[in-house]
């Protein structure tokens, strides 16, 4: 029972909810928010093998994140290079 008490929330990106939110970020912001997405995946996986995480679906939630991240990113540079 203690363990249950002590288990931290882990969520993917805490700070940012949606894809309106990462669009108005600068590429620095995004690389920044794509660290804490990797570090929350890893946090969430390390958990899910000691049996600590309440719920597995904040794995997906984060990969997703990450995704949408990579997109948005990937969007931003192609975009740069169009405009030169």
């Amino acid at each position: 029972m203690a363990k249950k008490e002590t288990v931290k929330k882990v969520t993917a990106a805490k700070t940012i909810q949606t894809v309106k939110d990462l669009r108005n970020l600068t590429e620095t912001e995004l690389q920044a928010a794509l660290k804490t997405a990797k570090e929350d995946l890893l946090n969430a996986q390390k958990m899910l093998r000691a049996n600590e995480l309440p719920s597995s679906h904040v794995i997906r939630k984060s990969r997703r994140m990450i995704a949408r991240i990579h997109t948005i990113l990937a969007e931003k540079n192609n975009a740069e290079k169009e405009a030169k």
